[in-house]
């Protein structure tokens, strides 16, 4: 199956972009960290940050719900970059089978993870919260582009959920069984 142009042409652009080290300026903005993320997030996060940056300009309520937004952002994404993102700079090593003693750092952040599910939780319950909220000011304000990046945020929250963390969680596990047990 031939994937779409539009995706097509997504993937170009990201391609260009790390041609051209954009990602560059993006690692040497990221909050200084005992392990790197993927370059992936990072950038999804300085996008998130900018574009909540920008509606927090815009008139009405649709401005002052990105102006709270952008507060809870900057909190869960510290959050994440602290200890729940880390880990995942693992995963193209352990798809390939490579388990390492030098990996064991990551026990510590992934079983954080795990100890803050609920907290983690009610973060992400409050960001579609507050996604909603944007959402609705922007309908009522027939403000799309916040609209649109109301609910992309809203999913993105939920991928975070539904996904990342799990995906956290089971890094730990899997480091647990295949690295050496110290006595």
């Amino acid at each position: 199956m031939r994937p779409s142009s539009s995706l097509t042409l997504k993937l170009a652009a990201f391609t260009a972009l790390v041609s051209l080290g954009i990602f560059s300026s993006v690692r040497a903005q990221q909050p200084v960290a005992s392990h790197d993320i993927p370059q992936s997030l990072i950038y999804e996060h300085q996008q998130t940050m900018t574009q909540l940056e920008a509606l927090s300009h815009h008139p009405g309520a649709v401005g002052a719900d990105a102006t709270k937004a952008l507060a809870l952002f900057s909190q869960h994404t510290a959050r994440e970059t602290e200890y729940i993102l880390p880990p995942l700079s693992l995963l193209p090593d352990l798809a390939d089978g490579k388990v390492t003693p030098d990996m064991a750092w990551a026990l510590e952040m992934t079983d954080k993870v795990a100890a803050d599910r609920e907290k983690i939780f009610a973060e992400h319950t409050e960001v579609t919260d507050r996604m909603n909220a944007l959402y609705d000011a922007a309908i009522k304000a027939h403000d799309a582009e916040a609209a649109d990046f109301a609910k992309s945020a809203a999913a993105d929250s939920l991928n975070d959920l539904e996904i990342l963390e799990p995906t956290v969680m089971l890094i730990g596990e899997f480091l647990r069984a295949k690295l050496p047990v110290k006595p």
